[in-house]
């Protein structure tokens, strides 16, 4: 709270008049009411004698020195805390009752509504009316007059004496002003709280003193709201920055839950669970969207039942009842009229279930709508964007995870089928008649491995000499032991080869034993599985992808070699990934073949340039579309190159069909990924198109990741630089003024004179020293960053060095009204840094002091059996909660709140680093209400620490 008698405000009306009134003679000042926007006219001003204008200077000077200590004072309170409330009543308490007898402070909302959002008043049990009236009778931020003008020009204004006659007539319709002026409103001032060019609220200032305020009080002020400003915007963007966190922490926990979902229902919970904790909506419904337009509902919470049958369309209402016009673009409506603007068909519904805000959220996938994610709340809202993206990123996710189950349910339903088929035949089937030698196999069967579509007898072996031969000495194994061992069930997979390339085989059969009870025959059921087989490859070539893209963030572009193996290992017979280079052209970074021979020539072929206009990876870039090309033929071949180097190769390659795909993120192209499959390997069909795509989605963002890496790393090393070099900067004008402030004092003892001016000098000492070990505690943080902290070691008494240390706090605990108890030994040397022990010293019992006040401090040391040296202080203050002990010694950490003490939370983490470069550490034991205990160890010798076992 400032001191009353130093601000120029608090003098009697006409004492101390502004150097403005002195210097006009007879001139009739004129300026609009901010209140009522009447002209408020000023009586004229008289000639003054040269003793009042003395008088007047010195008053000036002695205001100027008031000014400049309570800002000094309002910019510590004010930067002390980083909470928004925080910073608004600090503000409200700094000018009641020094500046003003009563104030109020506007904040403007995200929606553009004013809020009241601190006041306070000389008589504290007035301040529930000044709260009040801002709700019975709410400001605008745009308006002729008063506050509302403030906000929209961002001017202030100020009416040194309000008149009576004028205010009453104005108040007369509106009881605002009305009360106000019973509240004492007869001086008022409205400065703006600005910052970034933009107007953050208003801080109202009423005295009910005609005349208190003038020109100077105004400049006070605007200075005073100009601090306010930049630490309310700080509390602001601190506030965003904890809720950027808290989103990005929460999606990273939806996308390891929905990873572990397999099913819509488990989908659903996960997303109606995570949106309900996250929004504070207290509906939530969360609908799929079938292929018929029908809406079944997954989960809902907080709806009633007539809701809940709402959701799903009735046989005899038609399918786009309910939500008409399913849009990709989310809908958010602020109040109920907005949502039945909108769904008009549903208005009587939606009045039934209340006000309030409402959100359409679309579960939008990659190819379509899956599904609505609803939200309601019960009263209107604002939505930010921020708070819109993470719900629209979470409807995303789960739009995706909707369709991995559905392709998970897909595929277990389609393996029943084909289970079922073979059981029952519905197959071609085979059977081997082990008696005669014979194989005999129908039509069916034969078609399936690429033979005429007849039935055949063949000899016993046939079948195996068609198998793929990796595939043959297991099959042939299996065989052989169904034909020794007792009749059985037995089933197989396996590839045979056909003359367009390998097909996969799902087996399952049977042995039959005769009347001597060997096995004489074999019969089972064959399938062509070579789709599901394909579309196994594509997913594990996916899950593998992603590993490996996974463990290189650091460096994308080493992963991409091993991308590129792993496509021609699963899918395709080349691989070729080319990057966009600054210059905006291609660059290829790596090649993949099957074959050795062709392997090693894409590889030496990587800078070579050749391609011609109708390459596909040239035609994709420069699209940004897919090309896919299914029959490669002759006359396509001539134009994608455009050398005759490049023409050789890619005619000893022979491909057959060609896939290339963007790498694309945050609307820019970063490169393209190319396959192609060569004989006598299938073609690309257009399901490898979605595989590419989903592969080329996770480069993309892996690639986006890593160079988003990389911005961080460099924005942390300049960070780093930046409070080194800072650090370095501010030492030199600190050191200077200390030292004008030694020849201050000792000018000051040399000629005798005591008084305020010594008080003030004192105080302006400390906060220079106080400056000073903040700069000392910035510079120590980015030489440990950057590695730079140099130690000095030499033989150094610990005793004497905390004998020391107390002696020069011994101001500090007198003035926390900590006895100090010492027991320490006569000598305790060891090979340390003086100086920097000296510090953590200084961090240690200054702490102590700081949340021990009014309690003993101990301090003791000694020597343990292991020659290792302790020193122990201890106080018996607030104590430490178990769950901040961990983060304790953090960069920038606190165990309490910075609303009640100081700091930057960097002593206690430049203490560890310190000892833990001595060799030692530093440990701590406390409780909440029963002090803290910091035990620091130290060896004497680091050479023999580091010998000791």
């Amino acid at each position: 709270m400032p001191d009353s008698t130093l601000e120029p405000s608090t003098e009697p009306a006409g004492e101390s008049p502004p150097p403005s009134a002195v210097l006009t003679n007879d001139a009739v000042v004129t300026q609009p009411d901010a209140l009522t926007g009447a002209a408020v006219t000023a009586a004229p001003l008289e000639v003054v004698s040269p003793e009042s204008l003395a008088r007047a200077r010195e008053a000036s000077r002695a205001a100027e020195e008031g000014r400049f200590a309570f800002l000094a004072r309002a910019g510590e309170a004010l930067a002390s805390s980083l909470d928004e409330p925080t910073v608004l009543r600090q503000l409200a308490e700094l000018v009641v009752p020094g500046l003003a007898d009563w104030c109020t402070v506007d904040v403007v909302t995200p929606s553009r509504t004013v809020v009241r959002r601190a006041a306070a008043h000389r008589d504290p049990a007035l301040v529930p009316t000044v709260y009040a009236i801002a709700e019975r009778w709410p400001h605008r931020t745009e308006g002729p007059e008063g506050v509302a003008h403030v906000l929209g020009t961002g001017q202030p204004r100020l009416i040194s004496t309000v008149p009576e006659q004028a205010f009453q007539e104005a108040a007369r319709g509106k009881p605002s002003l009305a009360e106000a002026w019973r509240l004492g409103c007869r001086s008022v001032m409205l400065v703006p709280l600005e910052a970034r060019g933009r107007v953050l609220g208003c801080l109202s200032l009423m005295s009910g003193t005609a005349g208190r305020f003038g020109e100077s009080d105004l400049e006070l002020a605007r200075e005073l709201a100009r601090r306010a400003a930049l630490s309310l915007d700080n509390a602001l963007l601190y506030g965003e920055a904890r809720q950027a966190q808290a989103r990005t922490a929460r999606l990273q926990a939806v996308t390891a839950a929905l990873s572990r979902a397999a099913s819509e229902d488990a989908v659903a919970q996960v997303l109606a669970r995570e949106v309900w904790e996250a929004s504070g909506a207290t509906r939530v419904a969360v609908l799929a969207l079938e292929e018929d337009g029908l809406m079944r509902p997954l989960r809902v919470l907080g709806y009633s039942e007539e809701a809940l049958a709402a959701f799903t369309r009735p046989p005899d209402r038609p399918a786009s009842r309910g939500f008409p016009e399913i849009r990709r673009e989310a809908g958010w409506f602020s109040t109920l009229e907005e949502f039945i603007s909108r769904y008009p068909r549903d208005a009587e519904l939606a009045r039934r279930q209340g006000p309030g805000a409402r959100a359409v959220v679309p579960l939008w996938g990659e190819t379509r709508v899956r599904g609505l994610l609803l939200l309601a709340w019960p009263e209107p809202r604002v939505f930010p964007a921020a708070e819109r993206a993470f719900l629209e990123a979470l409807a995303h996710q789960c739009a995706q995870a909707l369709e991995r189950a559905a392709l998970y349910e897909a595929l277990r339903e389609r393996s029943e089928r084909l289970r079922q088929a073979l059981v029952t035949g519905d197959m071609g089937t085979w059977r081997l008649d082990l008696v005669r030698g014979r194989e005999l196999r129908d039509a069916a069967l034969n078609h399936m491995l690429g033979l005429p579509a007849v039935d055949s007898v063949l000899s016993v072996g046939d079948m195996l000499e068609r198998l793929h031969p990796e595939d043959r000495p297991h099959v042939e194994a299996e065989f052989l032991r169904h034909q020794r061992e007792a009749p059985g069930f037995f089933e197989l997979e396996f590839r045979v080869m056909r003359r367009d390339g390998a097909r996969w085989m799902h087996s399952v059969g049977q042995s039959f034993a005769g009347p001597d009870g060997k096995v004489t025959e074999l019969t089972g059921a064959m399938a062509d599985i070579t789709r599901r087989k394909e579309a196994e490859e594509r997913l594990q070539l996916l899950l593998d992808a992603s590993r490996v893209l996974a463990l290189r963030l650091d460096d994308v572009e080493e992963a991409l070699p091993q991308v590129a193996r792993l496509v021609v290992d699963h899918v395709a017979t080349g691989c070729l990934v080319d990057l966009a280079a600054p210059d905006g052209t291609l660059r290829r970074v790596t090649a993949a073949h099957r074959v050795a021979g062709h392997d090693a020539r894409l590889k030496e072929a990587l800078g070579a340039m050749g391609r011609g206009p109708a390459h596909p990876a040239l035609q994709c870039f420069q699209s940004g579309e897919v090309c896919f090309v299914s029959r490669l033929d002759l006359r396509y071949r001539d134009g994608v190159s455009s050398s005759e180097a490049h023409q050789a190769l890619v005619d000893s390659l022979e491909p057959t069909s060609v896939l290339s795909v963007p790498l694309r993120a945050r609307g820019r192209t970063l490169g393209v990924i190319t396959l192609f499959t060569a004989d006598p390997q299938r073609t690309l069909v257009a399901a490898d198109v979605t595989m590419a795509e989903e592969l080329a989605l996770r480069v993309s963002v892996t690639l986006e990741n890593a160079r988003l890496f990389h911005d961080a790393q460099s924005a942390v090393r300049l960070r780093d630089e930046f409070l080194s070099v800072a650090s370095h900067e501010l030492k030199t004008p600190l050191t200077s003024l200390i030292l004008q402030h030694n020849l201050i004092g000792r000018a000051l003892e040399n000629a005798g004179t005591q008084g305020p001016v010594t008080g003030k000098l004192n105080t302006a000492q400390r906060q220079v020293l106080r400056l000073t070990a903040l700069v000392d505690n910035l510079l120590d943080v980015s030489r440990l960053s950057l590695g730079k902290l140099a130690l000095e070691r030499a033989e150094v008494d610990l005793a004497q060095l905390t004998r020391d240390a107390v002696e020069r706090l011994e101001d500090v605990f007198t003035q926390a009204r900590c006895p100090l108890r010492l027991e320490l030994p006569r000598t305790l040397t060891g090979q340390w840094d003086s100086l920097r022990l000296d510090q953590v010293l200084v961090n240690l019992l200054t702490n102590a002091a700081k949340y021990g006040a009014g309690h003993p401090v101990t301090v003791r040391a000694g020597v343990d059996a292991r020659d290792e040296v302790w020193l122990e202080v201890r106080d018996e203050g607030i104590g430490i909660e178990a769950d901040a002990l961990p983060r304790l010694f953090g960069r920038f950490e606190r165990a309490v709140s910075e609303r009640h003490y100081g700091g930057l939370g960097l002593g206690l983490y430049i203490s560890r680093q310190i000892v833990e470069a001595l060799g030692g550490r530093i440990d701590v034991d406390s409780q909440p209400g029963q002090g803290a205990t910091f035990t620091l160890r130290l060896p004497r010798n680091l050479a023999l620490s580091a010998a000791a076992p």
